[in-house]
């Protein structure tokens, strides 16, 4: 993963509502399954282990987000239990078995949670952060974000 597909990601879980969490929960796990098996086609066994790591604990974070009380959430979280196990297996045999098939069925997954997180209206999980707007200004062949209304004596703890 690159340094800007981390700040973009870091950028996205700010601005973003539980439903939006899980989308972007999905595409980071998409960006290290990717770089996994971009890892083990170049025989980067520290990178791969490094990248699966990363996958199965973004995996992990995917499972806590579900209700383990709802039917639904009970059948979701069977399926990325089930990818989890493909992940540790890939890790412990150092090879990607089915982990292009992991990518595909979170993907598969993905499109539903995109039609969940359409008619989510709760507002954003983190609260008091930094309203991003895209687009006001450009740089030369690059895209600004500005940061408008920011209330610095409210931000951070309070004792």
């Amino acid at each position: 993963m690159t340094q800007e597909q981390k700040q973009e990601f870091t950028r996205r879980i700010s601005q973003e509502n539980h439903s939006g969490l899980i989308l972007v929960l999905c595409d980071i796990f998409h960006t290290y399954g990717s770089d996994a098996i971009a890892a083990y086609e170049t025989n980067d066994m520290t990178t791969y282990l490094q990248m699966v790591g990363q996958a199965r604990r973004t995996m992990q974070e995917l499972i806590d987000c579900f209700s383990k009380e709802d039917v639904i959430g009970r059948k979701v979280i069977a399926i990325f239990r089930f990818i989890y196990g493909k992940l540790v297996r890939s890790e412990v045999r150092r090879q990607p078995d089915e982990l292009d098939r992991c990518i595909q069925l979170v993907d598969a997954l993905r499109v539903g949670f995109v039609h969940l997180h359409e008619i989510d209206t709760d507002g954003a999980v983190m609260q008091n952060v930094h309203q991003v707007y895209a687009g006001l200004t450009y740089g030369k062949g690059m895209l600004n974000e500005s940061v408008q209304g920011v209330d610095y004596g409210t931000r951070g703890y309070q004792v």
